[in-house]
């Protein structure tokens, strides 16, 4: 199939989207309809709630240019942006398309294909969206994005320019802001509300055994020690292999707070309710079976799994996975718009852990995923390999052995040597994205 087809495609499943919110907001438990505000529209007395703590910045791409709303309680902004045309944006995401399409294995032609691609966009976001947008958002703090159409597909967090005073030598949309997303204003005052809910009971699922193996999920142990590392005094349920079906995980997670699921994922384009977790033998946990759970979780991280966007049949799992769990009852997802490698997901999400749950003074799930980015990507191969010789030595509860011995054997194995920065492109580490609060 051309991929000007493609992304014709997904237009068009975009516009089928309606009929799927329409059966979303239909579906009964009990007899009563409890999603019957499923991604329904808004009204102003929403959005100026949803922005009354941090600003909310609706993007659009139109004919003749594209417009950024920024959202500050009852106050709104309008920010042009021209370079934003939505002829522009798809003959963006053709390419970007065609490249995740093919192998991104580093190591292959599809993978320099696929970095050039990532690195192309990634950089047109940022005069074309970002700066604009940022320059209007002046200061630290978090901004909640609501992307429309094909700019859901991108990572707008990881839109860059050349700054030679970074350790990495590019400025990214996230070192000026902590950039979250969501679907809508009302996913978001939900989302925050939830967000009040303790995190103290873990779930891990971790490589169910299927009976037709996908590609393995070697670290996916590793970060399952390392989720149940950061919850001190509390016994996780963690489920693996054989133990990592259905009716198990689903039982696990209504008792859950935090939810880690380094497992693959499966998103169905012409039905996104059947969109599912594949589990252990042939189980599947799908969408559907999701919003009927009845959940109360501070964070669902759906790791190693493409679980937001391109690369499988639906390059619009931002409105399956992540908005359902929302809709069932999670107030954050940590989510991935592609596949990232297995170490590098691993150390991503120690740092993480170590960020939210060890410190002294820990941060909010969305900026200790935005911090931790940053250090993947800024750090120097030694440098991370200090931190962890440190962490042994000490014993720090937030590494346990078994993650400290695979990511110094990974390190000491990386080209470029210990001065290097091996997980500085955008590959490594932007391809996680948080939804909700």
């Amino acid at each position: 199939m051309a991929y000007d087809d493609r992304v014709e495609e997904i237009r068009a499943a975009r516009r089928e989207l309606d009929d799927v919110v329409r059966e979303v907001q239909g579906v009964e438990i009990d007899g009563v309809r409890e999603f019957a505000s499923f991604l329904a529209p808004p009204t102003m007395d929403d959005i100026a709630e949803a922005a009354s703590s941090s600003p909310l910045v609706y993007l659009t791409a139109a004919e003749p240019g594209g417009l950024a709303l920024i959202v500050r309680g009852a106050e709104v902004e309008h920010v042009p942006l021209p370079m934003l045309t939505a002829r522009e944006l798809r003959d963006r995401v053709a390419p970007y398309l065609t490249a995740h399409a093919r192998d991104k294995d580093t190591s292959s032609e599809g993978g320099d294909a696929w970095h050039t691609a990532l690195d192309d966009i990634t950089r047109w976001l940022w005069p074309a969206v970002m700066e604009p947008v940022l320059r209007r958002l002046p200061g630290p703090g978090a901004a909640t994005l609501v992307a429309g159409g094909l700019l859901g597909l991108l990572p707008l967090h990881a839109a860059w320019t050349e700054d030679t005073s970074r350790p990495a030598g590019r400025r990214y949309a996230l070192d000026h802001r902590t950039l979250n997303y969501v679907p809508n204003a009302r996913a978001l005052s939900a989302a925050r509300a939830m967000s009040r809910t303790p995190a103290r009971r873990l779930v891990t699922v971790a490589a169910p055994t299927r009976t037709r193996p996908g590609p393995p999920l070697e670290y996916a142990g590793t970060e399952a020690s390392v989720a149940g590392a950061a919850f001190p005094g509390a016994a996780p349920v963690m489920l693996a292999g054989d133990t990592a079906g259905a009716r198990a995980v689903a039982a696990a997670l209504r008792e859950a707070d935090v939810a880690h699921l380094a497992c693959h994922g499966k998103a169905d384009l012409t039905a996104p309710l059947e969109s599912h977790l594949l589990l252990a033998g042939t189980d599947r946990l799908r969408l559907r079976d999701l919003l009927t759970l009845r959940l109360r979780l501070r964070l669902a991280v759906l790791s190693a799994c493409e679980t937001l966007v391109p690369g499988t049949d639906l390059p619009d799992e931002v409105v399956a996975l992540p908005t359902g769990l929302l809709q069932a009852g999670a107030a954050g997802v940590l989510a991935s718009l592609w596949e990232v490698g297995d170490v590098a997901t691993a150390m991503l999400m120690t740092e993480f852990y170590r960020l939210w749950r060890h410190r002294e003074e820990p941060v909010d799930p969305p900026e200790a995923l935005a911090l931790a980015q940053s250090w993947m990507r800024d750090t120097t191969n030694a440098e991370k390999l200090a931190q962890y010789a440190e962490a042994t030595a000490a014993k720090a509860p937030w590494l346990p052995a078994q993650a400290a011995r695979r990511f110094r054997l990974a390190l000491r194995t990386l080209p470029g040597g210990p001065e290097a920065r091996s997980y500085a492109h955008p590959d490594h580490w932007a391809g996680f994205a948080y939804v909700g609060v």
